[in-house]
């Protein structure tokens, strides 16, 4: 079995977000799934990465609003 893990760069391209955003997720335990190698070195499994975006697929704003699923900075007034 071969796992494929993708850098941060190579994450937040893959889902239009910047560094920082990625970070805020980690820190709130909102993204994907991650894994530290060593120090500061992060790295993201790209099946959990396929995952994740597969569990958040849509076809109508009544169908996300149905999932009831926040996300952060809502409690701020932000996306719900």
């Amino acid at each position: 079995m071969t796992v494929v893990l993708l850098k941060i760069a190579e994450v937040c391209e893959a889902l239009q977000v910047s560094e920082w955003t990625l970070a805020g997720w980690r820190k709130d335990k909102f993204g994907p799934k991650w894994l530290r190698l060593k120090g500061n070195d992060v790295r993201y499994p790209q099946r959990d990465l396929e995952k994740w975006i597969d569990e958040r697929m849509v076809s109508s704003i009544a169908e996300e609003r149905g999932k009831g699923r926040t996300f952060p900075g809502s409690e701020a007034g932000g996306f719900s």
